[in-house]
């Protein structure tokens, strides 16, 4: 008789999440980024002693098999990789559950549009990966690469915080003062400068993406700062003091700067990041009523 259990104590969605988690912890960013907004499922393969003559007798034989990107297969199935995720993958497994795994497989997620372009990471690894030319691999080499996905991620969060305030203030600020809010805020005569110069550059560029649908999206992360500062008296109800959310957004623009141009940032600045704008969303959060907040959350 066995004492296993024969089930997982999490959803194969935990799972997957722990795996792609200890990816991170243990640098194999490429792997993750393979395997990231994939999905698992786990095939019982009957007793494990039976199945390959190896094991456990009374435990079962299981693969896992990723639904992954297409043109991520070849990659993970190399052996080096397969080789580090499984061990990964079994190092999760609880040896109560009574599972031995057996081996990982890849299988393409048909979920994905095959009509969609290469995502352009993809495609960059791609050109390293298959080119003949010693020249590209000396200028762009593997940790550049590396920090360039890392970047990725923090531009993404960035980006985030950063639209966010805006919608925050654009909510404000119609509250206060209706659709027509923007006229009856006290702008700068820098900031006017700041929209109509940038507004003026847009014009002239016909190629390039607008920024937004509003003059709030004419103005950097610093201008919001100053935005919020100039009309303290509509905003002053959601924080306590100017001094608790005008430094958070200052420092947040120091690293908006540096992302802009390219610059790397280290955890240090990424975890102030996530605590400054986890410090300004929980005010926010306790300070806004029910009305705005069936529309903010």
């Amino acid at each position: 008789m066995s004492d296993f259990t024969y089930t997982l104590p999490f959803a194969n969605e935990k799972y997957l999440s722990g795996i792609l988690r200890e990816l991170k912890r243990k640098g194999e960013i490429e792997l993750y980024n393979f395997l990231n907004k994939s999905s698992l499922s786990i095939d019982n393969l009957g007793t494990s002693f039976y199945v390959d003559r190896s094991g456990r007798w009374n435990a079962q034989g299981i693969n896992i098999k990723f639904y992954v990107n297409p043109a991520n297969i070849d990659s993970l199935n190399i052996d080096t990789n397969k080789h580090k995720l499984f061990i990964i993958c079994n190092n999760l497994i609880p040896g109560e559950v009574g599972f031995d795994l057996k081996e990982i497989v890849f299988a393409p997620d048909l979920s994905i549009d095959f009509e969609d372009e290469e995502d352009i990471l993809t495609d960059l690894e791609n050109k390293v990966g298959q080119t003949s030319n010693s020249i590209l691999k000396r200028i762009l080499p593997e940790d550049i690469r590396e920090k360039g996905k890392y970047m990725a991620e923090v531009y993404t969060y960035l980006y985030s915080v950063e639209n966010s305030l805006r919608v925050f203030i654009e909510i404000v600020s119609k509250e206060k003062y209706g659709e027509d809010y923007f006229s009856k805020l006290k702008i700068t005569k820098s900031l006017e400068n700041t929209i109509s110069g940038r507004k003026e550059k847009a014009k002239n560029k016909k190629w390039l993406s607008v920024r937004g649908n509003n003059d709030l999206f004419y103005l950097d992360f610093k201008d919001i700062g100053t935005l919020i500062n100039n009309n303290w008296d509509i905003f002053e109800g959601y924080f306590d003091t100017q001094d608790f959310i005008l430094p958070k957004i200052n420092e947040m623009a120091e690293c908006r700067n540096l992302i802009a141009h390219n610059s790397y940032i280290g955890k240090t600045e990424r975890d102030l990041l996530k605590s400054y704008y986890n410090s300004i969303l929980k005010q926010i959060e306790d300070k806004f009523d029910d009305s705005i907040n069936d529309v903010w959350f």
